[in-house]
Formats: structure tokens, C-alpha cells, sequence
């Protein structure tokens, strides 16, 4: 019998029309794969949308339970007077770290009650349990006596630094093992617990569950064919050379300087446009103040009408974005924990300029990138690589065709095999 698995994703998963982020399609991509060749049986936790009912009515999926929790209205106005106070009268800076406060412990308190309820012979619910990311997720051990009941079961799917535990340290320093996107951040984790009185892990408990990529979706003929559409809803010509930035608009995705060196390519390539892809929060039309910066200085008149700004961009698209830009440029000026960004565009043949940045470097090289050094002579040096790219043909060639030696690295078998494999 298959052990079976609570997966604790804190976001909604990707369907038509209510589409989750990058992080909530590698759940659905690690489900569809494991129907194939079941090795688990999934109980996915999530967030309930409209919409997202017609994966488990028309998935046909035999391996896979979801369990959508809705949130009330009166939680949902919660939160809305609880991200006014924090932008209006507080002030606050991050101001998406107070948009789903209530939400999120509604969310909570709903999987933590799912969790206790034991089976018919009195034995917990579950063989094992994955905790995607967010630490506050671990609340859910902290009620009704799930940290005991599933001791030596939890796993810790881990894609950033934690910065703050919310009262967890204890919790995430017992699991069985941190699968994490890369080394670089499971060392993060480490350091973080060391400098928070707690002992380091143990190697046993330290593990690298790399990111994959949906080969069907990314590189396909479907996604090539989708790209001609967007290349026309853009107003981007045949003979444009695409430059691509996808991901969320914040400061630390170095769109700033991306921005600023394009104005320099601008006028030593003519025939070349740039694609802002992203928004500042996930499914959600909200300009920060960072991006309204972006589109000042993307007014400048040197690259005014060369500048695209997409918007949120669900999902299901990302394949055709990338098909329809020629290079990608994803310079990253903080310690990346392993962006799917950077996977995806190599997925889908494109030359890619980035940075040497955490956990980067474990999975793009100099036969598939030109991996730039983050220091203040970054915008140059952007300028110089994405010049070069545009304008020798040779160079563009030899790193888009290196998208065949990493297709089966880091496909969905290899995903949900390596998972299988760590979760032993």
C-alpha cells in the first residue's frame, strides 16, 4: 500500500481561470506525475477559489484527494481592515505581508483539525506530511496534538529563507528532513536555527529536492503556437529580438537594473524590446510603489513603446511567454534560492544572462547562461551581455541548444522520482 501523504500548500492551486503560482504547479505537476506511476496518496490542502472544484471532478484522479477550505466573508473583511490600517495608518513597507493575515490562520485552524481526526483503528490520519514553504504552515503541528502525533513524519518542503519562524523554531527543527530547491538554502536553514539557540540539523535531515519542469507545457509546439498570439496582442514584430524578465516585481529581481541597462542595448540594437512579466503579488493587479518607478523609467523616450509590462500573468501562459522572447535576463541581486524562472527558460531554449546568486549556479553554468557577478558595476555589465546575445549569432546558438541536456535532469519523472526516493 502506498503511504499516504498530507501536502500543506499555503496558496491555491493552478486551474482555468484561478490559477496558483509557480510553486502550487509543482504540486499539480508532482500529482499528475505520481497517477502515472503512483507511488503516494496524496491529500492536497489548499485554498478554496472559484474554480478550483473542477480538479477533482474532472482530474479522474485515483491517487489524490483535495481538500479546498473555504474562507468566510466576515475572515475576508478582516483582512481587508487589517492591510488598510497597516498601509494607511501604520505605514507599513511590506505591505503584502498584512494582506492575508486572517486568511491564512482561518487556513490554518481548518488543516490543523483535518490532521487530528485519526482513522477508524485510532491510527493518525496520515503516514507522512509535507509542509510547502511558509513557516507559519507549522502552526498546524502546534494544535491538537499533531507534533506528537506525527513525529518523524514531517517533511519540510522548503523554496526560501526563512527569515521568521512565528513561533515554530521547534517544530521545523524536528522534522524527519528538509527537502529544500537547493543546497544553498538548505544551508540557510541551518544557520538560521544555530543562530536561534537550536541545534544544527543532522545530515540525515538535510536533503536537495530540485526543481523541476513540466516538459509537456514549457518548449512545446502548443507553447510555440500560443507565442505567435502574444507576440501580436504585444505589438511585437518577426524581426524584434525579444529580452524576457518574468517574475514578481520587487526590488531584490533586479528589474531596476534591468530596466536601466536596456536603455543602453536600446540604442546600440534597435530592433529590440523588452518584456516585463510579473506583477508585485500573485494573482493580484496591485502597482507597488517600486513598479510605478519601473514604468517612470521605462517613459524615458530612448525605450518608450520598447517596454511591455504584462501584468500578472496566469500560469498556464508562462510556456508561451518564454516561447515568444529570444533571451532571458533574470538578474537577481539577493541570494536566489533556486528560481523556476531560470529552469524554465533554459527549458525552453532561450540564453539566459543571470547572477551568481545562492542557489543559482546549481542549476544554470556557462554553457547555458552568462552568469554575471553582483556588484556595482552590474548595469553595464548587463548591457554588455544582453548586446552580445542580440548581436553574435554564434554565442546565441551554442546556449540555446544546451535546452537538450537538462530536459530529463530535471523533468517531471526525474521530480516526483527524486521525491520518492527522499521520502523513503
Amino acid at each position: 500500500m502506498n503511504p499516504h501523504v498530507a501536502v500543506i500548500t499555503s496558496g491555491y492551486l493552478p486551474v482555468p481561470n484561478v490559477l496558483g503560482g509557480a510553486v502550487e504547479a509543482l504540486d499539480m505537476m508532482m500529482v499528475q506525475e505520481n497517477e502515472k506511476t503512483p507511488n503516494f496518496d496524496f491529500t492536497i490542502f489548499s485554498s478554496w477559489a472559484p474554480g478550483v472544484d473542477q480538479i477533482a471532478c474532472k482530474g479522474n484522479f485515483k491517487h489524490t484527494d483535495f481538500c479546498f477550505i473555504k474562507t468566510p466573508l466576515l475572515v475576508r473583511a478582516a483582512d481587508h481592515c487589517i492591510y488598510w490600517a497597516a498601509k494607511h495608518v501604520l505605514h507599513k513597507k511590506k505591505l503584502m505581508s498584512y494582506r492575508y493575515i486572517a486568511q491564512r490562520l482561518w487556513y490554518i485552524n481548518k488543516v490543523s483539525k483535518k490532521l487530528a481526526q485519526p482513522t477508524k483503528n485510532g491510527s493518525p490520519a496520515f503516514d507522512k506530511v509535507m509542509i510547502e514553504n511558509h513557516a507559519t504552515l507549522f502552526m498546524t503541528m502546534q494544535k491538537h496534538g499533531n507534533s506528537e502525533r506525527y513525529a518523524g513524519k514531517v517533511y519540510y518542503h522548503l523554496h526560501n529563507e526563512v527569515l521568521n519562524d512565528f513561533g515554530c523554531i521547534k517544530e521545523i527543527s524536528k522534522v524527519k528532513k528538509v527537502l529544500g530547491v537547493s543546497k544553498y538554502i538548505v544551508d540557510t536553514l541551518d544557520t538560521y536555527l544555530k543562530e536561534h539557540g537550536e541545534p544544527s540539523l543532522r545530515e540525515d535531515q538535510k536533503a536537495v529536492w530540485r526543481n523541476g519542469v513540466d516538459t509537456n507545457r514549457f518548449g512545446s509546439e502548443e507553447a510555440n503556437s500560443k507565442a505567435i498570439e502574444f507576440r501580436q496582442k504585444f505589438n511585437i514584430a518577426e524581426d524584434d529580438i525579444v529580452f524576457l524578465f518574468s517574475g514578481r516585481l520587487t526590488p531584490e529581481k533586479g528589474a531596476e537594473e534591468l530596466l536601466k541597462a536596456f536603455t543602453e542595448v536600446a540604442q546600440k540594437v534597435p530592433n529590440t524590446k523588452l518584456v516585463i512579466a510579473g506583477a508585485f503579488f500573485f494573482n493580484s493587479n496591485i502597482v507597488s510603489p517600486f513598479e510605478q518607478k519601473l514604468r517612470n523609467l521605462a517613459s524615458n523616450p530612448t525605450v518608450k513603446n520598447r517596454i511591455i509590462f504584462t501584468g500578472f500573468v496566469n500560469y498556464e501562459d508562462m510556456p508561451a511567454i518564454y516561447a515568444m522572447s529570444d533571451i532571458c535576463v533574470l538578474p537577481s541581486i539577493w541570494d536566489d534560492p533556486a528560481p523556476l524562472a531560470v529552469i524554465e527558460s533554459l527549458f525552453s531554449g532561450k540564453p539566459l544572462i543571470t547572477t551568481r546568486s545562492g542557489g543559482i549556479p546549481e542549476y544554470a553554468d556557462e554553457q547555458s547562461a552568462i552568469i554575471l557577478e553582483r556588484d556595482d558595476r552590474l548595469v553595464g555589465k548587463l548591457a554588455k551581455s544582453m548586446v552580445k546575445l542580440a548581436t553574435d549569432v554564434k554565442a546565441y546558438q551554442s546556449m540555446a541548444s544546451y535546452e537538450g541536456s537538462i530536459r530529463t535532469k530535471l523533468d517531471e519523472k526525474a521530480y516526483t522520482a527524486s521525491l520518492s526516493e527522499l521520502m523513503r
